[in-house]
């Protein structure tokens, strides 16, 4: 039986519609279901508070070198640098080096003296205080408080710094005050005083009655160089020393007593043994004197870089 004329307009039309929806879904953002691939999540890292530790480390040992290109490498090429000393943002590799070949002639030296860490997916943010060590062209040494932010990236397993913000502090550090954060006032001789102590003496059963007055804050032990009969040099031959040429080796020096022997560990090695091997050997010979009360739960070290001078000298 042959289909009415009804049937073939209502196909007619119905094939029609659905041409239509084909050829204007692509304009209108529609797609199929089945042809819209599902996102998969992504792979989330999480580094650790002493990564970040160590990551700093990382970069300061990379200022001890003296290299700009060295100290930009630890930066992304799209990071952005917002610098201590400098006015102008640095968005890119060669304005970030450009910023640290003027800044590296001062000879700078970080310290962090107060550290907040967040750790995310692929992302580490270490805030806070630090303090640099600086020497001008005539050799004397000053330092600069500042506050930083760097902000640190994982791509293809690689850790290096996204955003990299110092400022320096914008209040005298001497300004005192009080818990509540407002100056603290000067007493004057209009205000009334408070009664003065008895000037009489004290038996000893008062005396011990009294509270014992706070204890000041156990002082943090130190660690440093007291002095060295020879340089680093000396512990290369001359052929050895045109090959290391002005590299650097960066030492971990740590102190679990005052008394017991310093251990000596390479923390940024050279890619010639024989500059590790001479800057553990100056570092094992030199004198290191500790201040404070180190523990072996609690040890005391610093970071040294042992630098070689130009071959022939």
């Amino acid at each position: 039986m042959l289909p009415s004329t009804d049937n073939l307009l209502q196909r007619l039309v119905t094939t029609t519609l659905l041409s239509m929806v084909v050829c204007l879904a692509p304009r209108l953002g529609i797609a199929a279901q089945a042809a819209k691939p599902e996102t998969s999540a992504s792979t989330c890292t999480f580094a650790t508070e002493s990564n970040v530790v160590d990551l700093f480390s990382a970069w300061n040992l990379a200022l001890a070198s003296l290299d700009p290109a060295r100290v930009t490498s630890m930066y992304w090429p799209d990071a952005v640098l917002l610098p201590t000393v400098s006015n102008v943002p640095r968005t890119n590799s060669a304005a970030i080096q450009d910023y640290f070949e003027h800044f590296l002639q001062r000879f700078p030296r970080g310290e962090i003296t107060e550290r907040v860490v967040h750790i995310g997916c692929n992302v580490a943010m270490d805030m806070g205080l630090y303090v640099f060590s600086v020497m001008d062209a005539n050799g004397r040494a000053s330092s600069v408080s500042a506050r930083y932010t760097f902000v640190y990236t994982l791509k293809n397993g690689i850790w290096k710094i996204q955003h990299h913000h110092s400022s320096a502090m914008p209040e005298p550090a001497a300004t005192a005050q009080d818990t509540h954060g407002k100056t603290a006032k000067p007493t004057s001789d209009d205000e009334p005083s408070k009664p003065r102590q008895e000037s009489s003496a004290l038996s000893s059963t008062d005396a011990s009655s009294r509270p014992a007055p706070p204890s000041s804050p156990k002082a943090p032990a130190t660690i440093r160089l007291a002095s060295a009969s020879r340089t680093a040099n000396s512990w290369l031959s001359p052929e050895q020393r045109r090959k290391v040429g002005r590299d650097s080796v960066g030492l971990k020096i740590c102190a679990a007593e005052r008394s017991t022997a310093r251990t000596v560990e390479i923390s940024a090695p050279s890619p010639f043994a024989e500059a590790n091997e001479a800057a553990v050997s100056w570092a094992r010979a030199a004198r290191w004197s500790v201040s404070g009360e180190p523990t072996p739960q609690e040890p005391v070290c610093a970071q040294v870089v042992v630098r070689f001078t130009d071959a022939g000298l």
